[in-house]
């Protein structure tokens, strides 16, 4: 009986919490939105930023032209950018590009809201408040100005729904991740192998519903605009090259300092690629006996993805946010997402934009930066268990 009037209790507190945090990303909507709009772009990058968002518009009008959903994104976001013109064409021409950001913004003010909501049934009673990080000014911002929180959500999804071993429904969210980012395709053999250890049987079901899932999200595109609207995507990356201070941009840098030459791109770019998607090979090693030790992978993987990417993109600390505050387990945790946070947009937009993209103070910046990311990495790593022999799921 005290235990179910603890728990009623409890739910009254969560209801009463996420409906302050609502109001705070709906004002915070408002003010970013409002704000850059009044002062006329006075306010630079600090609050809001155009340029993705502009490229957002544009390769949503597939939508009103019926065009092909062809754009550099994967499927799902170009899917998204297009429907979402389906509120801007309510409005004059004048206006339908800040009517279409500022409700594109407001939809990921939404997804943000639910990762806390997901957050705070996740965590325990004692670290529930760790939930309250994403609130943090630079989350903030890159949730209004990208649409990255979206995949960090759907992962997170897929993390809650393991832990009621509804193991066909991961997967498919999963495989819808994977074509809005592509880097949760590289979670799933942890989710696969964490399943597998659980359940004491190979999960043949979770392959299955992922390739139907990316399957099916492919021929839809095929279908709309044939091959094109596939690899579209694609050969836009691999095009590429290293970008601003990307941890190979600064290593190549390194080395041209010291040898006087730049690096063969032909062998460098393929090198850091490859280390960049190997962390899933940890699944034959690693044992899976815990969410803790899931979680753990999911830091190591996205954080090596990160960490060796020759694109450099600081919104992307959101992908790692919601399974660093579940591994957070004391007050220095916290500390060092925050500063983690902090950094990033100390990065972009203000040193960025103040310095340069090639700066020695953008250069020194990353570097700290990179170095708290490592720090993450290993953490994590040395927390996982490793078997004395090797694992195989079959």
């Amino acid at each position: 009986m005290i235990d179910k009037i603890l728990k009623t209790e409890h739910m009254k507190d969560n209801r009463k919490i996420l409906f302050i945090v609502w109001i705070i990303l709906l004002l915070a909507w408002m003010t970013m939105t409002l704000i850059p709009f009044v002062f006329k772009g006075k306010t630079a990058r600090l609050i809001a930023d155009y340029y993705d968002r502009n490229a957002y518009f544009e390769r949503g009008k597939w939508f009103i032209e019926n065009a092909h959903p062809l754009s550099e994104y994967p499927q799902i976001p170009t899917i998204l950018f297009g429907l979402n013109h389906l509120i801007s064409t309510q409005f004059d021409t004048d206006i339908q590009f800040d009517v279409y950001i500022a409700f594109f913004s407001l939809g990921m003010m939404l997804v943000l809201f639910l990762v806390f909501k997901a957050l705070l049934e996740l965590l325990p009673p004692d670290r529930s408040n760790y939930a309250l990080l994403v609130l943090l000014p630079p989350t903030l911002y890159f949730t209004y100005n990208r649409f990255d929180i979206l995949p960090a959500y759907l992962c997170l999804i897929a993390y809650s729904l393991s832990t009621k071993k509804q193991w066909t429904t991961v997967s498919i969210v999963l495989g819808i991740a994977t074509f809005t980012k592509w880097y949760p395709a590289l979670l799933f053999p942890g989710f696969f192998m964490y399943a597998t250890a659980l359940e004491g049987k190979f999960q043949w079901k979770m392959i299955l519903f992922f390739a139907i899932t990316s399957i099916t999200i492919l021929l839809s595109s095929f279908l709309q605009g044939g091959l094109e609207t596939i690899l579209a995507p694609y050969q836009f990356h691999t095009a590429r090259s290293m970008e601003f201070v990307a941890f190979p941009v600064l290593v190549n840098n390194l080395l041209s300092s010291l040898l006087g030459t730049h690096v063969n791109s032909s062998y460098y770019f393929p090198f850091f690629f490859i280390i960049q998607v190997s962390t899933p090979l940890l699944v034959f090693f690693v044992k899976f006996d815990s969410l803790e030790a899931l979680t753990r992978y999911c830091i190591v993987t996205i954080g090596v993805f990160v960490f060796f990417s020759r694109i450099w993109s600081p919104q992307w600390f959101l992908w790692l946010l919601p399974f660093l505050i579940i591994s957070a387990r004391n007050t220095e945790d916290a500390k060092m997402i925050i500063i983690y946070n902090l950094i990033s947009y100390l990065c972009f937009p203000i040193i960025f934009d103040t310095y340069g993209s090639s700066s020695y103070p953008l250069q020194i910046s990353a570097l700290l930066l990179y170095t708290i990311l490592f720090i993450f990495i290993i953490q994590s790593f040395k927390g996982l268990k490793f078997a004395k022999n090797l694992i195989s799921p079959f």
